[in-house]
């Protein structure tokens, strides 16, 4: 129970419908809610995963939001987002205008791939990291949007006695096409100056994504940045809308959700991952959360 169970692409391909895909480590999908008939409403529209996989989304039109590591991020048209393998992430409150262009491509395939490490690729790779969401101009879009097109046609190679070699070869073009737009941004190259609060926020949301399952109080959290709690949600709360209390609850009912979808986890083991005195004090905080019992969730999802 010491590693949260993590989706494969496979497992996304049952659900999905349209997509190009090679051997279930490469899959690349039109979205489009207006044609898929999603169900699109106010709340959550998935649960939150851990992937063992990247994935990059293009949004073409209309709009989405999306939670990386319990940072929210409202994603427009024009925008690419990068999720990295293992990152948790959910996507709520999609709108039925939404079209976008979704990569997954498996950790084993990047693997394979065998860049240098000073490439611009591997350069691309470590903004991307540091860098989710980015803004796109129109024309920008229009052409990543093709490189996504020219990775689609090299899927549909299923003759081709290279097929494996060609679609890595072409992976690598298209990182490279992207960090041609990346590189060329001003965010991208110059580390923007953050107020003293904003850096105390990114240290928290840090220390929350490496603690949460351990640590679940505001000392913890407050001690580490040399502040006292009371500060630390003043100034969550001023920035953000959300308490101390409210994030680190947050990130424990994420890491829960995703514990209980291992079928061969019982509570009391989710329980003690999360660091819980028990099961029934673990049991009543996600019931008060999620106004249901951890064994209803688990029935449920």
């Amino acid at each position: 129970m010491h590693k949260l169970p993590l989706i494969k692409i496979n497992e996304i391909n049952d659900h999905i419908t349209g997509s190009d895909n090679f051997q279930d480590v490469f899959t690349i999908t039109d979205i489009d809610a207006n044609v898929s008939g999603e169900r699109v409403e106010n709340g959550e529209y998935t649960e939150p995963v851990r992937l063992n996989a990247i994935l990059m989304l293009l949004v073409l039109k209309g709009t989405c939001n999306l939670c990386l590591d319990y940072i929210p991020h409202k994603l427009e048209a024009n925008s690419f987002a990068t999720i990295m393998p293992s990152h948790v992430f959910q996507v709520s409150r999609a709108d039925n205008g939404f079209k976008a262009k979704l990569l997954v491509v498996d950790k084993s395939f990047l693997e394979e791939i065998n860049t240098a490490k000073r490439s611009p690729s591997m350069y691309n790779y470590m903004v991307l990291r540091k860098n989710p969401t980015t803004k796109f101009e129109p024309e920008e879009t229009a052409h990543l949007e093709k490189a996504f097109e020219l990775l689609q046609e090299k899927i549909r190679l299923r003759t081709h006695f290279f097929h494996k070699e060609v679609l890595q070869n072409g992976f690598v073009a298209f990182l490279l096409e992207l960090a041609n737009i990346l590189v060329g941004k001003k965010e991208n190259r110059v580390r923007p100056t953050l107020s003293r609060k904003e850096e105390l926020i990114n240290s928290f949301l840090q220390l929350l994504s490496e603690n949460a399952k351990e640590e679940h109080t505001v000392t913890f959290y407050a001690e580490k940045l040399f502040i006292t709690p009371q500060y630390l949600s003043f100034v969550l709360k001023e920035i953000t809308g959300k308490s101390a209390n409210k994030w680190i609850d947050d990130a424990l009912i994420v890491e829960a959700k995703l514990l209980l979808k291992a079928p061969q986890a019982t509570v009391q083991q989710v329980a003690d991952s999360l660091h819980f005195s028990d099961q029934s004090t673990f049991g009543k905080f996600f019931k008060r959360h999620m106004r249901m019992s951890p064994m209803e969730y688990r029935k449920s999802s």
